[in-house]
């Protein structure tokens, strides 16, 4: 009975939400605000509208439950905020989650997919206007439930929170429980920085790896025998693989074993060493008889390789770890690599398989 007279009561507010609007200069979000302002008035009377942190006649809308302020650097525009996020439609159905509990809670959990937060680039047209506008008044370590009326969900970017409402979109409003977890304004330092305490934290010394390029990260897991050199032009090599993120997540392998130890086993995939062609200079490695292009990263760490001629038996392995801009940068690789996204290679060149 509640929910009825709620329901009710929310139709009657849109009709004199109607009957009193005004007709000029209201834009082409005419309808879609008179809805929203309806849906607040029911759910969230108290609340008033910001935008760029001060009062406004339209904006977002700051719930104060679970706000907290966060300790860390100030959130800019033009910069890159690495966030945890949950996106609502306004009925409370779950949209887009970074949440790897979010997933299970759904029955959505796939090990293939990544979870954990995502960079989310605060310059103009990156990310829509709202949620940009939410995040651009906290810092590091700050939470905060917002709600974005739909003209504010947009990727365009307008003067005022007022001129967004002269433009149509499609798009739908939203609720976002977002959580910044750091924030840099430079995407490469931030990656290099995260590669550099995966080194630390698992190798326990950065000298571990060798950095002679910008962005990447190389170690030889073995010691080099006499006479060991890099491979000549035209060679063929075969070689098993492992790709990893820092937090461990592996998205590709060559190795049964290792992809059904992650849950990342398919039937439908041949596992068996890959042929690696060589060539003059890493950009011309290429993979496979169909020889397709690689990522730099990888093909730089496999560049790396050495043999000794004259000793079959001896087999080099190596570990490459890289920033995404030689990989698959801003935008990722399916729902295992999100973007911006440092990625591990380990690599062993074993026998030609029979």
């Amino acid at each position: 009975m509640k929910n009825i007279y709620k329901s009710i009561l929310f139709i009657a507010t849109i009709a004199a939400a109607a009957s009193c609007a005004k007709t000029v200069g209201e834009g082409t979000n005419v309808a879609k605000k008179r809805y929203f302002d309806a849906w607040m008035h029911i759910n969230h009377p108290n609340l008033t509208p910001t935008w760029n942190g001060t009062d406004s006649e339209v904006g977002i809308y700051i719930m104060p439950e679970g706000e907290v302020a966060g300790d860390g650097v100030q959130v800019e525009k033009d910069g890159f905020a690495i966030v945890d996020y949950t996106q609502y439609s306004l009925d409370g159905d779950i949209v887009e989650y970074t949440s790897e509990e979010t997933a299970k809670q759904l029955g959505e959990f796939d090990y293939s997919t990544y979870y954990g937060p995502k960079v989310l680039v605060t310059y103009d047209d990156a990310i829509p206007a709202g949620v940009r506008d939410a995040m651009l008044t906290m810092k590091v370590g700050g939470k905060r439930k917002v709600i974005i009326p739909s003209w504010l969900m947009t990727y365009s970017t307008y003067g005022t929170a007022n001129a967004y409402l002269e433009h149509s979109c499609d798009f739908s409003s939203s609720i976002y429980e977002l959580e910044v977890k750091d924030f840099c304004d430079t995407i490469s330092k931030w990656e290099i920085k995260s590669i550099k305490e995966y080194i630390l934290e698992n190798y326990k010394t950065e000298s571990a790896f060798s950095n002679d390029t910008t962005g990447f990260y190389f170690k030889a897991d073995k010691i080099y025998p006499a006479g060991a050199e890099a491979f000549p032009k035209d060679t063929t090599i075969y070689i098993n693989y492992t790709g990893k993120l820092l937090n461990g997540q592996v998205f590709d392998t060559t190795i049964e074993d290792v992809a059904k130890d992650n849950n990342i086993y398919s039937a439908s995939k041949d596992y068996e060493p890959v042929r690696i062609n060589w060539g003059e200079k890493y950009s011309e490695l290429s993979m496979g008889t169909d020889e397709s292009s690689t990522v730099s990263g990888f093909a730089m760490t496999l560049w790396r390789l050495k043999h000794v001629p004259g000793n079959s038996e001896w087999k080099d392995s190596c570990t490459g770890i890289f920033t995404s801009s030689l990989g698959y940068g801003y935008s990722g690789s399916g729902s295992s690599i999100p973007a911006y996204a440092p990625l591990i290679f380990e690599i062993e060149v074993v026998d030609k398989p029979e």
